[in-house]
């Protein structure tokens, strides 16, 4: 065979070669269009809601055909012009190590050690994101526990959108508990679950969707923030691929301008650092990390989250109660329970009483149980420590939070799970009767003395009281103030010394009231 010969068969094959390739490449895009996938949050050692219809979803071809396999029985459905397909199956009672099988035109999935219990999602700032692992010191002994296999968690990865709702989130997984494990579990999230586990036997699932530093605008929707229209309106611009890329311009310089004035400093201010991130902006989180959760059942949500709002806690109140209905909307579960932590002590006890953003927080997240429906709080004010605004005793926390579950989710409805709330309170003889509401079987003080009131006259300049507790009522008086007009109690940014609590251990909830 002559050179040229071989050259040219040389040429032929390797064009031959190409045209293979070329075409397996288009071929292969085909199947991959063509594959049918799940939503991220399907995946093995999974928890569905029982006793709820189960919606399961994903994304194949256009029109493409699909269908779901569950204990024998197949449910049908398609994709849309979209490609988007949504089956949903019938009610499942509690149930573990099962599996399903997911069938498209090109591929099958198979999902397995699939559980049937209570879901709950786990949102709201660092609090809620602490994970077990860095409350060891105070609880060595949880990272060497039984195996608890059907307690189970999904972390949603950090991510924000300001386009709109998301599909789907950008990533995550489902960890099963064991010693190797819970370390990455919520610690709030994880003593909340063991609780109810421990109590009910039945599968609990986290879904732990929760940003350290959010204020609670970042968790809303753009609709939602309708009756707070200048951040609904940075809101909108935050969806302008242009006003991104000069904010971020803008935010650089600042930053830069910083470090040039103190060029020894090791690390930016926390303020500077958290205004100039597009993290913590509104509605970024919701898009990404809520709303791509929209079409799954939950036995309740858990929110912890609070202390990014304290520099303006005007309105907070408002802006929570309309998040707590817009995510319930969002879900189509109107009564969906909701368990919130009221914000915990922190820093410096004050030695004389004063105004406090914390405390007008916590005054607050009150009004929001006072006012909205299934819904549940646990306090903190006694688990917080002075110098970390992360307390290390989240178990107290979650426990508490298992206390309101426990009520509007499993119907223990003879069970006090709700502090101690101001009542009543009266003026007699220049003292203030105030008789309260959940004490369960009464009131108690920890400790020789009653601490923690306050009163004022008209002046509004308050003073520490003295306070008694006789027969379930405090008495509150200071012979200085002969016509006191207000009373607080437990109002600072720590009330540690605060001591009033029942009989179940919870600690009565700060108040300001205004005496009539």
């Amino acid at each position: 065979m002559n050179n040229i010969t071989r050259t040219s068969i040389i040429k032929t094959k390797n064009t031959m070669l190409t045209w293979f390739s070329i075409a397996a490449f288009v071929l292969s895009m085909g199947v991959a269009q063509a594959q049918v996938k799940l939503a991220t949050v399907f995946a093995d050692s999974m928890v569905l809601q029982r006793d709820y219809p189960i919606n399961i979803w994903g994304t194949a071809a256009e029109g493409e055909k699909i269908q779901v396999s569950l204990k024998g029985k197949t449910y049908q459905g398609q994709a849309d012009n979209k490609g988007v397909w949504l089956i949903s199956l019938p009610a499942q009672s509690v149930a573990i190590k099962q599996s399903l099988s997911v069938e498209g035109e090109a591929n099958t999935i198979k999902v397995s050690n699939i559980a049937f219990g209570d879901v709950y999602l786990a949102s709201g700032q660092s609090n809620m994101e602490f994970k077990v692992k860095e409350a060891l010191t105070q609880f060595p002994q949880e990272d060497k526990l039984e195996q608890y296999p059907d307690i189970r968690q999904f972390k949603v990865k950090r991510h924000y959108v300001f386009k709109g709702p998301q599909q789907d989130i950008e990533n995550g997984n489902w960890l099963t508990a064991s010693q190797d494990t819970v370390g990455e579990f919520s610690a709030v999230a994880w003593f909340f679950a063991k609780d109810l586990y421990q109590r009910y036997q039945v599968p609990i699932g986290i879904i732990s969707s929760n940003v350290g530093a959010t204020p609670v605008e970042s968790w809303m929707s753009v609709e939602s923030l309708e009756n707070f229209p200048e951040t609904q309106a940075l809101a909108y611009n935050l969806a302008d691929n242009k006003y991104i890329k000069q904010l971020k311009k803008d935010y650089a310089k600042e930053r830069a301008d910083w470090w040039q004035k103190n060029p020894t400093a090791k690390k930016l201010p926390f303020l500077l650092m958290h205004r100039t991130s597009l993290d913590f902006k509104p509605v970024g989180l919701y898009n990404a990390m809520i709303a791509p959760l929209a079409k799954m059942n939950f036995a309740g949500v858990i929110w912890y989250q609070g202390e990014s709002n304290t520099p303006d806690p005007a309105r907070y109140s408002e802006k929570f109660s309309t998040m707590i209905n817009q995510w319930r909307q969002l879900f189509n579960q109107p009564q969906l329970p909701f368990m919130f932590v009221q914000l915990a002590n922190f820093m410096q006890p004050d030695d004389t009483p004063t105004e406090s953003a914390w405390a007008d927080i916590r005054a607050a997240q009150t009004q929001v149980l006072n006012t909205v429906e299934n819904t549940a709080m646990a306090l903190a004010i006694d688990v917080g420590e002075r110098h970390n605004i992360h307390p290390l005793d989240k178990k107290t926390v979650g426990e508490r939070l298992a206390l309101g579950a426990r009520h509007l989710v499993y119907g223990d409805k003879a069970l006090n799970f709700t502090s101690p709330l101001f009542g009543t309170a009266t003026v007699t003889d220049n003292r203030v009767k105030i008789n309260f509401r959940h004490i369960n079987n009464g009131l108690m003080v920890k400790g020789e003395k009653l601490l923690g009131f306050a009163i004022a006259g008209s002046d509004k300049k308050f003073a520490w009281a003295n306070a008694k507790l006789t027969n379930n009522q405090v008495t509150v008086w200071l012979n200085s103030i002969k016509a006191p007009k207000y009373v607080r109690y437990a109002w600072g940014n720590n009330p540690e010394n605060a001591n009033l609590y029942n009989d179940q251990g919870l600690p009565a909830t700060p108040f300001s009231y205004k005496l009539k």
